[in-house]
């Protein structure tokens, strides 16, 4: 009796066999916006305490800001160095490089300071040298009216060094404080990394607008535009400083310094040697494979460059917001299908590859708006399945226990990835101008040569990837090291 009473439940849950005019079929749209609104709370809630997820909030809103101002000089920038300044290809690369280098360092060193110091005191620190470094880009314009040339290359080499080195000091002691912010709450990290990349992503995204805006309204006045990132700098350094500059930062600081002196000191040798031993071949082999796939992610300003011959320049921040929206639509998404199984993957991976082929190709060979659209759409698309879940990657075989006589090396291991990664990055952007340089002026082609050498290099990593999971460990699941706990 109780089974046949439960059929005519699940019938009238079904739209069609409701009349129409009843008030009835409206039910399942509200069930569907309550479902959304739910999803959404879900989304910018991922820690079940108030108070330490108002915390999160702020400092994925801080990060959104800073990402904001730098977008707002950024996507004129290499514009304002060639067609003002008179830089070549090659150099822009190179200052590029430079630029990813030292960003990279400073990210290996903040992490390390983030121990000693706590984390939020350096995400502050790191926010108010992002703020300090703002207006550079606007005095940019005195200094070529007083001094030169010559003097404004180097004015704005230094500012934009500065730029990225602020960044770094800010990467890893914010990453360090999400993950410190997880365990006050516990609850598990996932959610607030996917929030901070989202939000990160969405302020890129209004940056760029905003410069496209700014650059038009004022007649392509560069100036005004750079000085326009002063605004969203100062909000970000406002807001980091009043949710974590507290006397309560103050105390867990003098804990963490405590807490280091009665720790057994350890040599710099004991300690390689216990990393280098700690550390599986999945993780070298999926260091290679995401060390190949780098070079091709040279700067975004070489798009900017390419397409500059091609579309107006009010319409090339369009470009990077096509980038962003793609890559904050797509990117959860992928990861949640990469998580699946090694084989899924390993299949969203070689898709993102085919994706970057497809718009270096874009790049290179067409010589229309559409094409060059296209071409972003498709890094897009790369960007979204790739990014974070070649980071997983590696992640996922990088030890998370405490290794006997050394303890943690898990900061250390991400320290060492992020200077290969520095190295890697730094050549591409080098090797990038130089072979846009080579097909413009030997062959007559247009700043082309960067996105050949891109798709060369995305093919090897792509090789690497399909060699070291059929010969190697990347496609064995008892490499993972989330695999090995849940085993044991």
């Amino acid at each position: 009796m109780n089974a046949t009473n439960q059929h005519p439940t699940k019938e009238i849950s079904r739209p069609q066999i409701v009349d129409a005019g009843s008030a009835y079929p409206h039910k399942p749209e509200k069930s569907f916006v309550k479902d959304r609104a739910a999803a959404f709370r879900a989304l910018i809630t991922p820690f079940s305490k108030r108070d330490v997820n108002n915390k999160l909030l702020a400092l994925c809103s801080a990060q959104a800001l800073c990402s904001v101002a730098t977008l707002i000089h950024d996507t004129y920038l290499p514009v304002y160095l060639q067609d003002v300044l008179g830089l070549s290809n090659t150099k822009i690369g190179n200052l590029q490089a430079l630029a990813q280098f030292l960003s990279n360092m400073s990210k290996s060193i903040s992490g390390t300071l983030a121990d000693l110091l706590t984390p939020a005191r350096m995400v502050i620190f790191g926010t108010l040298l992002t703020t300090i470094n703002k207006p550079m880009f606007a005095l940019s314009g005195a200094v070529y009216a007083t001094y030169g040339t010559v003097a404004t290359v180097y004015w704005v080499t230094a500012g934009k060094v500065f730029d990225r080195m602020s960044k770094g000091i800010r990467e890893a002691p914010s990453k360090a404080l999400i993950g410190d912010l997880a365990t006050e709450s516990g609850d598990k990290a996932e959610g607030a990394f996917g929030l901070r990349q989202a939000m990160a992503t969405f302020g890129a995204l209004i940056g760029a607008s905003i410069a496209g805006l700014a650059f038009q309204l004022s007649g392509q006045n560069y100036i005004i535009t750079f000085a326009l990132s002063t605004v969203p700098a100062v909000a970000a350094l406002l807001l980091t400083l009043s949710t974590f500059g507290t006397s309560k930062d103050k105390s867990l600081a003098k804990e963490v310094k405590e807490a280091s002196k009665e720790a057994e000191p350890i040599s710099l040798k004991e300690r390689i040697k216990g990393l280098l031993s700690a550390l599986q071949p999945a993780y070298w082999q999926a260091l290679l494979v995401v060390s190949l796939l780098y070079f091709a992610r040279f700067d975004a300003s070489f798009i900017t460059l390419r397409a500059k011959t091609i579309l107006p320049k009010s319409q090339l921040p369009l470009l990077m917001s096509t980038v962003m929206v793609l890559q904050a639509v797509l990117s959860a998404p992928s990861g949640l299908q990469a998580k699946k199984s090694l084989a899924e993957r390993n299949k969203v991976l070689l898709l993102g590859y085919a994706a970057m082929i497809g718009a270096d190709l874009c790049f290179a060979m067409s010589s229309s708006a559409a094409g060059m659209f296209a071409g972003a759409a498709l890094v897009g698309v790369h960007m979204a399945m790739t990014h974070g879940v070649t980071l997983a990657m590696v992640a996922s075989y990088i030890p998370t226990k405490e290794v006997p006589g050394i303890g943690k090396i898990s900061g250390t291991c991400w320290s060492f990835t992020d200077f290969v990664f520095g190295i890697i990055l730094a050549y591409s952007n080098s090797v990038a101008g130089r072979l846009s340089d080579m097909s413009a002026r030997q062959f007559n082609a247009g700043n082309i040569g960067c996105f050949v050498g891109g798709s060369v290099a995305t093919i090897l990593s792509g090789l690497a990837l399909l060699i070291f999971t059929r010969f190697g460990s990347l496609g064995r699941e008892d490499a993972i090291v989330s695999t090995k706990r849940k085993a044991a």
